[in-house]
């Protein structure tokens, strides 16, 4: 099929990519997770200061990161898979995807009470997917 040419092709055309954006976007989530979580377990390999847990009920940076894996990592990959087989799940599993990286997010903000550059990044990627399951999957202007 090729780029639409008439109004009526257009909805069906913008569904198709938005799914593509959809599955794009949790997997460059679920990846950076995935090196996230692992950076954490692995030591804090990829260097997150320890002031940080300061205030938190965490003092190391373990059970973080296996909740990094849990909550964004996984939910993440399994939205992209169900995707991308065009599951019947594919709408829940992103839904619970994105909400659950922007609960993320704004669980760091309340609990560590720190700023870091990639949080706003991560909370629009979290809306992102749950606007584009939206969209995708018939609720929005596509079908």
């Amino acid at each position: 099929m090729g780029i639409p040419t008439t109004t009526r092709d257009r909805p069906a055309f913008g569904a198709r990519m938005a799914r593509v954006v959809l599955v794009g976007v949790e997997l460059f989530v679920a990846i950076g997770a995935v090196y996230g979580g692992v950076g954490l377990l692995a030591g804090n390999a990829i260097g997150m200061t320890p002031d940080w847990l300061e205030g938190t009920p965490f003092t190391t940076w373990t059970l973080p990161g296996i909740f990094l894996l849990l909550v964004v990592a996984m939910p993440m990959t399994l939205a992209a898979v169900l995707e991308l087989r065009r599951s019947p799940l594919a709408y829940p599993a992103a839904v619970l995807a994105g909400a659950g990286l922007v609960g993320w997010i704004v669980a760091q903000w309340l609990i560590m009470q720190k700023y870091f550059f990639l949080q706003p990044t991560m909370l629009a990627a979290g809306v992102a997917v749950l606007l584009l399951a939206w969209y995708a999957h018939g609720a929005g202007f596509g079908g």
